[in-house]
């Protein structure tokens, strides 16, 4: 195979630009300022704690809820975070309500309390789903593992319910 300068400089052109794509991904995600800071810091001393509590009512057992706020927390999004849509919709109430429609009887009930033993809630930009929501699910190991994106298609409440029970029903 024949290389040319041309192709080596091509490559080389393109793996700069694929690398000042990734660094700006990364800055982007990664960077909150004061205003993001304050905002989550009020949502999770004012609102999650009641949350936590519905989700674990829910379950039917004190089940760890991990939260990777710093993930969740998304640059210029801090007048946003208080509202019930932000992660409500998109996180928390889909969470909520499958988990009361597998504990609705005591088979459910049982078989959540014998395999679940953690939550971990995050938003990966690389690799959540924009809306096929089993996608960005997981269960192994006894972790229940939600990757969405807050405050997107905020309509879809039922979708990610039913994305979250229909993996909790084949897991436990």
């Amino acid at each position: 195979m024949m290389v040319t300068r041309r192709s080596i400089f091509g490559l080389a052109a393109t793996l700069s630009f694929t690398g000042i794509l990734a660094s700006a991904r990364l800055r982007a995600q990664g960077t909150i300022g004061l205003a993001e800071r304050r905002a989550i810091a009020a949502y999770r001393a004012e609102k999650y704690p009641a949350i936590e509590t519905g989700i674990q009512q829910a379950a039917g057992f004190p089940v760890p809820v991990e939260v990777e706020w710093d993930q969740l927390t998304l640059p210029g999004d801090a007048a946003y975070y208080a509202r019930d849509d932000y992660f409500g919709k998109t996180i928390f109430e889909p969470l909520t309500a499958s988990l009361k429609s597998i504990t609705a009887d005591a088979m459910g009930r049982d078989a959540l309390r014998a395999k679940l033993q953690r939550i971990h809630i995050r938003f990966d930009e690389k690799t959540a789903p924009a809306s096929n929501y089993p996608n960005g699910l997981s269960f192994q190991g006894g972790t229940l593992d939600i990757n969405w994106r807050p405050y997107s298609n905020t309509a879809d409440v039922q979708d990610r319910t039913q994305a979250l029970t229909q993996l909790l029903e084949r897991n436990l």
